[in-house]
C-alpha cells in the first residue's frame, strides 16, 4: 500500500503532520464544532411541541411549598379545591395534574436556569433551551474524553464523537426542553467517563460520586451500569475461582469465593446505585404522599402508577388491543433497529424524520441491523477495554428491552438517542482499524471532514421549522401570555376556552399558566369558587378586554364576559336558527341552545370557512377552496346550567361565507347532517 505522503503534495502532508503534533487542537476543534449548535440552535421553532410546555411547566411549578411536587397544572373541582385531572402521562388522584417518577435533579436545573428572569417568558424559554444545549455539549465533551482514554488517540476520539453526535435524533433534541433527553444523555456520558477512569486508574470514589449525581438527573444511567457491572462481576469471579482452586478443601475455596464477591467493587457499585435510586424514588413518594394530605395509598401514588405502566405491570392503554401491534416482538425489533440506523447516519446525509408513520423505511432498519452487528462483531477483536466498549454498545438495548412497554411506541422516538453507544463504539472501532492500516495523517484528515459533517448537519437541522411564520407566532403567543401573567397573580382562577390549536402541535398552555388554577371550559364552574378571569382567543365586542394590545389570546373579567354572552344569547338575533342558534361574536361563532340534551352535544360540529382570497388558506386546504375546522362540543364549550354554549374561533383572514351544522354518526360508519346552514359575510360584517 502506497503511503499517504507519496500520494499528496509535500506541503499538504507537512500541514497534516503539523496538525497531528498539536495536542490542544482536537479538543479545540470539538468546542468549535459544538459552538455551531449555539449559533444555529436555540430558536428553531421546536418549542411548539406539547411535551416541552409540560416539562417547563413542571420546573416553573417546582417549589418547597408544594413539597417539590412534579405537577403540570392545577384544576379546580366542584368543591372549589384543586383536584387531579387525568391527561397524557398524568394520573387522577386529587390535588394537581402530576407528572411522576422522574428524579428531581433535571427539573431543579431548569428551575435554576429560569429563576432570574421573573415573568419574562421569552427569556425563560431561551434560558432553558440554552441549558439543554450546554448539556448536549457537555455530553459530547465527556464522550470525547472517554474515547480519548480508550483509543489513546485524540483524533480518533474527535472523529468518532463528531460523527456520532451528528445524528438527526441528537441534533433535533439538542435544545428540546425535556429532562428525559439531553439532561439524561449528559448523565449517561458522565457515568461512562467515571467508568473509564475507574477501569484505567482504579479511582472508585469518583465513580460513585458521578453515579449518584447522574441518578439525580435520570434513570437511563442504569442501562449503562447493568452490562458494566455484569461483565465486571463475571470477570472478577473467574479470577477469584482461579485463586480459589489453589486453596485446599471445598470449604476454603467457597470461603475464598464468598469473600472475593463481598469485596468486589462492581457489586458495591451496583448496591450503591440501587440504594441511591430507591432513595430518589422514596423522595418522590414522600413528596406526593404529603402533598395529597396523607390520604392516598402507596400503590395509588403517581410515581408508582407510572412505574407499573413503564415496566409493563399495567397497560399503557385501557384497551390493550391498541398497543398489541406495537408490542409484538417483530414490530418492536424493527422500530429499535430503525432508530439505530437513524443514529448511525449524520443528518447531513439522512432523510427527515418519518418514525410517526407506521411503515418504517427498510433502508434504515437494515442499516440499524448492520450497525449493531458490526459493533458487536468488532468487539470480538478488541484486546483492551472490551468491557468498556461492550457496556457502551449494549446500554441502549439494556434500556429498550425492560422498558418495552414504552420504547415500542413511535411517539417515544427520542429514545433513539440512547443508542449512541452503538455508534460511538462502531466509529471508534472502525477508526482504530483504519489507523492500523493507514497513516495517522489520514485520521487527521477524517477529523477535519467530520467537523464539516457535524457543522453541515447542525445547519441543516437549524433550517427545520425555522420559518418567519413560526417565529411571529411564537412571539405573539409569548407576548400575549406575558400580559396575562402580569394581570393574574398566583392563586387566581382562570377559565380557558376557545383557545384553538394554533398549530397542530400546540395542545397545552400549562407552562404559561404555571401557578394558576385553571378550569377548562368543558367543565362545570364549581359553585364554591367562580373564576376570576376568562382567557379566550375570541375577542368580544362588548366588554373591554384586560389585554387590548394582545394579538391572539385575550383576558376578561369573568362577570363581564359571561354577562355579555348571556346578553347575546337572550337578545341577539341569530344568523342561523336550527337546533342551535348561531351568532357572530367578535372573531368567533357562538352556538347556543336552551334545554340542552346529551345527544345535542355528543354529535360533531362541522365548520367550513370559505375565504375571500383562497391564498389565505393553508397549503393542504388550498386545492379544496375552504378551510375545514370541524370540532366537538368539548373543545370550545362553556357550561352554564341547562344551556349549551359553544364559541368556535374563526381565522384571521377575510371570510366570504361559512357553512356549519352538526353531524350524527350512523351504524354503517357514515354521517348524516342533523342540521346545517350557511352564513354570507362582508368585510363590513367582520
Amino acid at each position: 500500500m502506497t503511503p499517504l505522503s507519496e500520494k499528496t503534495p509535500k506541503s499538504a502532508a507537512r500541514r497534516l503532520a503539523s496538525l497531528q503534533s498539536r495536542a490542544w487542537l482536537p479538543p479545540a476543534l470539538l468546542l468549535l464544532a459544538l459552538s455551531s449548535m449555539f449559533l444555529f440552535g436555540g430558536d428553531t421553532g421546536h418549542y411548539y411541541q406539547e411535551d416541552e410546555h409540560k416539562k417547563l411547566a413542571i420546573a416553573e411549578n417546582l417549589s418547597i411549598d408544594r413539597h417539590f411536587l412534579l405537577f403540570v397544572e392545577q384544576d379546580l373541582g366542584a368543591d372549589g379545591k384543586p383536584t387531579f385531572e387525568q391527561s397524557y402521562d398524568r394520573f387522577p388522584i386529587g390535588g394537581y395534574a402530576l407528572y411522576g417518577r422522574f428524579p428531581i435533579g433535571g427539573y431543579a436545573l431548569i428551575k435554576l436556569a429560569i429563576l432570574p428572569f421573573g415573568n419574562n417568558l421569552s427569556a425563560k424559554i431561551h434560558a432553558a433551551r440554552a441549558l439543554m444545549l450546554m448539556c448536549f455539549a457537555a455530553a459530547a465533551v465527556l464522550a470525547y474524553l472517554s474515547l480519548r482514554r480508550i483509543t489513546s488517540n485524540r483524533w480518533i476520539a474527535l472523529t468518532a464523537t463528531l460523527l456520532a453526535f451528528s445524528s438527526p435524533h441528537l441534533l433535533y433534541n439538542s435544545d428540546v426542553i425535556n429532562t428525559e433527553i439531553t439532561i439524561d444523555l449528559f448523565a449517561v456520558m458522565l457515568v461512562f467517563h467515571g467508568i473509564v477512569i475507574y477501569e484505567q486508574e482504579g479511582r472508585f470514589p469518583q465513580l460513585l460520586l458521578k453515579t449518584c449525581a447522574a441518578l439525580l438527573l435520570g434513570w437511563h444511567v442504569y442501562a449503562l451500569l447493568l452490562p458494566f457491572i455484569t461483565f465486571g462481576l463475571i470477570r472478577e469471579l473467574i479470577k477469584a475461582r482461579s485463586g480459589a482452586s489453589l486453596a485446599s478443601g471445598a470449604l476454603l475455596r467457597l470461603r475464598h469465593l464468598a469473600l472475593s464477591l463481598l469485596r468486589n467493587r462492581y457489586l458495591a457499585l451496583g448496591v450503591a446505585a440501587l440504594i441511591f435510586g430507591i432513595s430518589v424514588l422514596a423522595f418522590n413518594f414522600t413528596n406526593e404522599y404529603f402533598a395529597l394530605n396523607r390520604e392516598t395509598a402507596l400503590t395509588e401514588l403517581p410515581s408508582v402508577q407510572s412505574m407499573t405502566i413503564r415496566t409493563g405491570v399495567d397497560s399503557y392503554f385501557e384497551d390493550k388491543e391498541i398497543q398489541a401491534p406495537y408490542l409484538s416482538w417483530l414490530s418492536f425489533a424493527e422500530r429499535q433497529f430503525y432508530r439505530v440506523g437513524m443514529m448511525s447516519l449524520p443528518y447531513a446525509f439522512s432523510l427527515p424524520f418519518v418514525e410517526h408513520r407506521d411503515a418504517l423505511p427498510r433502508l434504515f432498519v437494515i442499516l440499524g441491523i448492520a450497525t449493531s452487528g458490526a459493533s458487536l462483531i468488532g468487539l470480538l477483536f478488541v484486546r483492551r477495554h472490551k468491557i468498556l466498549l461492550a457496556s457502551l454498545a449494549l446500554s441502549g438495548f439494556c434500556w429498550a428491552l425492560p422498558m418495552r412497554n414504552i420504547t415500542a411506541f413511535p411517539w417515544h422516538h427520542f429514545e433513539a438517542i440512547f443508542y449512541i453507544g452503538v455508534t460511538l463504539t462502531l466509529f471508534s472501532l472502525t477508526l482504530m482499524w483504519l489507523h492500523r492500516l493507514l497513516s495517522e495523517q489520514v485520521i487527521v484528515a477524517l477529523s477535519i471532514a467530520a467537523l464539516l459533517v457535524f457543522t453541515l448537519s447542525a445547519l441543516r437541522m437549524a433550517q427545520l421549522d425555522n420559518s418567519t411564520q413560526i417565529g411571529e407566532l411564537r412571539e405573539a403567543i409569548i407576548g400575549d401570555f406575558e400580559n396575562i401573567r402580569y394581570l393574574t397573580d398566583d392563586g387566581n382562577v382562570i377559565q380557558t376556552y376557545a383557545v384553538p390549536k394554533l398549530y397542530k402541535w400546540i395542545s397545552t398552555f400549562a407552562y404559561y399558566l404555571s401557578g394558576r388554577i385553571e378550569i377548562p371550559a368543558n367543565e362545570a364552574v364549581p359553585s364554591a369558587r367562580a373564576p376570576d378571569f376568562v382567557m379566550t382567543s375570541v375577542r368580544l365586542d362588548g366588554p373591554a378586554s384586560l389585554t387590548p394590545q394582545n394579538r391572539m389570546i385575550f383576558l376578561y373579567e369573568w362577570d363581564d364576559h359571561h354577562m355579555r354572552i348571556r346578553e347575546i344569547v337572550e337578545t341577539g338575533e341569530p344568523l342561523i336558527r336550527s337546533r342551535f342558534d348561531v351568532h357572530l361574536i367578535g372573531n368567533g361563532l357562538m352556538y347556543a341552545k336552551d334545554a340542552c340534551r346529551e345527544d345535542d352535544i355528543s354529535e360533531g360540529f362541522f365548520l367550513a370557512i370559505f375565504p375571500v382570497d383562497k391564498n389565505d388558506l393553508p397549503d393542504n386546504r388550498r386545492q379544496h377552496g375552504f378551510d375545514n375546522l370541524d370540532f366537538h362540543f368539548e373543545q370550545h364549550a362553556i357550561h352554564g346550567g341547562d344551556r349549551c354554549i359553544v364559541i368556535a374561533p374563526l381565522p384571521e383572514y377575510d371570510i366570504a361565507r361559512i357553512q356549519t351544522g352538526q353531524l350524527i354518526p350512523l351504524a354503517d360508519g357514515s354521517y348524516q347532517h342533523t342540521w346545517e346552514g350557511e352564513i354570507h359575510l362582508t368585510e363590513a360584517a367582520r
